[in-house]
């Protein structure tokens, strides 16, 4: 009975703390490329909404005034939430990073704006992975390079020594010489190159219906790519 009293006097007096729930920050995924046309609207929605369809909160940003991904999330039919904040400037990039730094969510996907290096500098600075889409043509190969000097100046300037970086050869056709040689010159960069999203005309038709690859054909050949994709981007962010 002693014994009894004892343990239970010592719970009454044992200090209480508040119960705070750890929330690990969110996965950053920049869909980034300083040309235009290479598919990294189509690449940015469907990969943030097949990451969304294994039951994770994606928030997807878009960073591009042209406003691509906007436009597709504004008809009411993604599984993702989303936002446009076009990144043209200091104040933008600051607003970016509180804006990722709040976001509860598992994976925040950045579709950042062609042409504004500052802006594709920016997002590889916060960025945990950034991709980078490539077309199969000699104009895409150039401003690849400049994109790659731009993610080692972000490596340079982060502690951590990151981001990761995955090249996806975009918008492919392997009836073309260059479809079918495009990974081989790819991998003179240097950086990993991911599964391929090849030309498919169910992209731009999903687009049109303002609904997402898994949702306008599942199981196509055009959802098999962005499955792939999905599977390497976890993969690479998991080591």
């Amino acid at each position: 009975m002693l014994d009894l009293v004892t343990r239970t006097i010592t719970d009454y007096f044992r200090p209480t703390y508040p119960k705070y729930a750890f929330r690990e920050p969110a996965s950053v995924i920049a869909v980034v490329n300083l040309k235009g046309g290479c598919g990294k609207s189509t690449i940015a929605v469907n990969l943030a909404c097949e990451l969304a369809s294994g039951g994770d909160n994606v928030l997807l940003l878009d960073n591009d005034s042209q406003a691509s991904s906007s436009h597709w999330l504004a008809q009411g039919r993604l599984p993702i939430r989303g936002e446009f904040m076009p990144l043209e400037n200091d104040e933008d990039g600051e607003r970016l990073v509180r804006a990722v730094a709040s976001a509860n969510s598992r994976y925040v996907v950045l579709d950042a704006p062609a042409h504004v290096e500052a802006a594709t500098q920016a997002a590889g600075k916060i960025a945990d992975l950034v991709l980078v889409p490539v077309t199969a043509s000699g104009i895409d190969l150039v401003a690849t390079q400049a994109a790659m000097g731009l993610i080692a100046r972000a490596r340079s300037a982060r502690r951590s020594g990151g981001p990761s970086c995955l090249i996806v050869p975009s918008k492919i056709d392997r009836r073309t010489d260059a479809g079918r040689q495009i990974e081989q010159q790819l991998r003179l960069f240097g950086e990993p190159v991911g599964p391929a999203v090849h030309q498919r005309t169910a992209f731009a038709d999903a687009f049109g219906a303002g609904q997402w690859i898994g949702d306008y054909a599942p199981q196509s050949a055009a959802h098999y790519d962005i499955s792939l994709l999905a599977i390497a981007v976890k993969r690479i962010l998991r080591t």
